[in-house]
């Protein structure tokens, strides 16, 4: 690409070093011979962070496996890391940045500052304490492994994926996990209550205690936790890990003049393009992941994303419209998956919870059945649950031994193509004793939601 007009080389800035900065500056620079800087407040560049409940429970060796990309990678391929380097303001008027004292001119510019973990009022004092973690980055990690080698009781605040993973993690270092949840069920952001039971029962059976509808009044200790007050008791906790939600990272884009959206996310167009606060959206800076507010298909509202698929989609579009080769991203279902002890669970579109939220009526079928042949060794379990608004799904949840992604998937091209129940009956299933059953759950639960449907009609 050096064969290029130098005219048409641009200088880019990247403010963040996650799934979307760091993927935008690396295909980008595969793609053109733009100048490319990134900024990242994180310690480390380029690692998982989805893998870092497994590292704490042992399953993966240690947290280097989860390093993708050496500093050395982005230095070899002509772009300049800054990591360590926090960004203390954007000039949009002036096209700069001011970081590390200097101020540093953009032809482009990418946010992609992610998001904070949230802490809950009453527990901020509390979380000063020595042994009190959030989990966000692999140096969050490393401190929490650390503390986790000498301990014998640890209370996980949030009953959501992460705390879910981490209450796994705990569990099978032999320590005594209390996880906490202020919802009356687990994973209430992705599956719904009857669903959550399942996850409940199974985690329950590999000995972590749950408490569910209540929020901690204080982090107990001097110096450093010993407790967690719940209600009148106390709960002992030699280690506290708030795992209750994130919120996105947006008060330098606010401060520059950048429109923020009623999800405190940076308000975007189909081409990742930030508005402004004077209503017009700037064609040279561009915002993805965390940090951005996107449109729920389903709903037709605006909603956060907290995925790294989604990341990546959205690094994709931002690539493309940086090197001049017109992209755009659109409304999403967000199919997410996870697993926790034995089970996967996953989840695509709408809860039952969000359709009420959203005014939406819509049917449910629910159905249980195997990942394998009855008689085949080593079947497991397999719970299937679709939701239909007027005949069309609108949102599925699986919960198994095996094989819940690839339906997770399936069922996501489903409602992004407004499939109905009837297509979803005759829809064609493949069929081996050793990988499901003569009949897939799936046909079950849509057969389930249609006796419902015509119960509706009568």
């Amino acid at each position: 690409m050096n064969d290029r007009d130098p005219a048409d080389r641009k200088k880019i800035i990247i403010i963040g070093g996650g799934a979307v900065g760091l993927a935008v500056a690396t295909s980008v620079k595969r793609h053109s011979d733009h100048e490319i800087l990134v900024f990242s407040s994180d310690s480390h560049a380029s690692y998982s962070q989805c893998g870092i409940p497994f590292v704490i429970a042992k399953e993966i060796n240690d947290f280097n496996s989860l390093l993708l990309r050496k500093k050395e990678f982005f230095e070899e391929a002509g772009i300049d890391l800054r990591t360590g380097t926090v960004v203390k303001s954007i000039d949009i008027a002036a096209r700069t940045v001011l970081a590390e004292g200097k101020e540093y001119r953009f032809d482009r510019l990418v946010i992609a500052t992610g998001s904070t973990p949230s802490i809950p009022e009453k527990l901020e004092s509390g979380a000063l304490l020595k042994n009190v973690f959030t989990v966000r980055t692999l140096e969050d990690a490393i401190r929490l492994e650390k503390a986790l080698q000498d301990v014998s009781s640890v209370a996980i605040i949030g009953g959501g994926a992460i705390g879910a993973e981490l209450a796994v993690a705990c569990s099978k270092r032999r320590l005594n996990t209390l996880l906490i949840n202020r919802s009356s069920s687990l994973l209430s952001h992705n599956i719904d209550p009857d669903m959550a039971d399942i996850v409940r029962e199974h985690l329950e059976s590999m000995g972590v205690q749950i408490l569910t509808d209540y929020t901690p009044q204080a982090l107990n200790g001097e110096g450093s936790v010993r407790s967690v007050t719940i209600g009148e008791k106390e709960f002992p906790a030699d280690v506290v890990i708030i795992s209750a939600g994130v919120k996105p990272e947006t008060q330098i884009a606010a401060d520059a003049g950048i429109m923020i959206g009623p999800t405190g996310g940076i308000i975007v167009n189909d081409d990742l393009q930030v508005k402004l606060t004077n209503g017009t959206f700037d064609p040279d800076v561009y915002c993805g992941g965390e940090c951005a507010q996107l449109q729920d298909l389903i709903t037709g509202r605006p909603m956060l994303s907290q995925l790294a698929s989604t990341a990546r989609r959205m690094a994709g579009v931002i690539r493309d419209n940086l090197i001049d080769e017109q992209s755009s991203f659109g409304p999403v279902i967000s199919p997410w998956v996870a697993l926790i002890g034995e089970l996967e669970v996953g989840t695509v579109g709408i809860t039952t919870r969000i359709a009420r939220l959203n005014g939406i009526d819509v049917v449910s079928g629910l159905a249980t059945g195997t990942t394998r042949a009855g008689y085949y060794p080593g079947s497991a379990q397999l719970y299937i649950k679709l939701l239909f608004r007027n005949r069309i799904l609108v949102g599925a949840q699986a919960i198994g031994g095996k094989g819940v992604k690839e339906r997770i998937d399936g069922l996501s091209l489903a409602i992004s193509k407004r499939t109905t129940v009837d297509e979803i009956l005759n829809m064609e299933t493949c069929y081996t004793p050793p990988l499901g059953t003569l009949v897939d759950p799936l046909t079950y639960a849509a057969k389930g939601a249609l006796r419902k449907m015509s119960k509706v009609r009568k």
